[in-house]
């Protein structure tokens, strides 16, 4: 009895050939968002290991300056000191100090210090951190920040802040902002140890290879389930019609 292969309707094709289309194009975002993303882990390692530079003062904020190795000189005011809320570090919740650095003109840059526990929010509980002399400090630059969608407003009047607004900062503080720009501090050693600094997300997550994998694998997973049903066999439903007749 001869035995034949199935054929694909039309709708089982065209199903088919899109949902081909989908993982591949899946797979090939995955691959683009790949070469993205490192080309900006270089570029931010690139900047972090330049020789650092002074904050720029009175300049137009530039993209290309992220993440570029700078220092800055002033005293701290600590009495401005600004809480980045809900910044976890190794598992633990905490915020980021922020504290307007001033400058011999009396205007201010600010400077993210780095993380603290939240049982270490009241400065009392670090005094060593309340550094009154003038300091020199070193860490990368980082560009004001827009609010993003899930985010809570900032709230200044409970020093609530969710995300870094150089100019509300600024106007909170009393201060004139020197630059635009905010520093954001290396892990050199504090006195009592907090905050603890090098916060700054020179390095970061780069599944998309791993994703990119997955989606074309389920493509040619897809490609082989289709070519082997279609061509198991199957009985020749006339012939054995034919057979039964006889």
């Amino acid at each position: 009895m001869p035995l034949l292969t199935s054929r694909p309707s039309l709708a089982m094709k065209i199903c088919v050939g899109l949902s081909l289309v989908i993982l591949l194009g899946l797979g090939t975002w995955q691959m683009d968002r790949l070469f993205w993303k490192q080309g900006l882990i270089d570029q931010r390692h690139a900047q972090a290991e330049l020789p650092p530079i002074p904050v720029p003062v009175d300049t137009a904020v530039d993209p290309d300056m992220a993440f570029r190795a700078a220092f800055a000189e002033g005293r701290y005011l600590n009495d401005q000191e600004k809480y980045l809320m809900a910044r976890t570090r190794r598992g633990n919740v905490g915020f980021q100090l922020i504290t307007p650095l001033e400058q011999e003109d009396g205007r201010i840059i600010l400077v993210n210090r780095g993380w603290v526990p939240t049982d270490y929010r009241d400065p009392k509980t670090r005094p060593e951190s309340l550094i009154e002399e003038p300091v020199h400090v070193t860490g990368v630059l980082r560009l004001p920040k827009t609010k993003h969608w899930a985010q809570p407003e900032n709230d200044a009047l409970a020093n609530q802040w969710f995300y870094v607004d150089v100019d509300h900062m600024a106007e909170d503080s009393g201060a004139e902002l020197a630059s635009r720009y905010y520093l954001e501090l290396d892990e050199t050693e504090v006195p009592g140890g907090l905050p603890i600094g090098g916060q700054a997300k020179v390095e970061l997550p780069n599944n998309h290879l791993e994703y990119a994998i997955t989606w074309y694998s389920l493509a040619l997973s897809l490609i082989v389930i289709f070519v082997f049903y279609h061509r198991r066999p199957v009985e020749n439903k006339e012939d054995n019609s034919n057979g039964n007749a006889a």
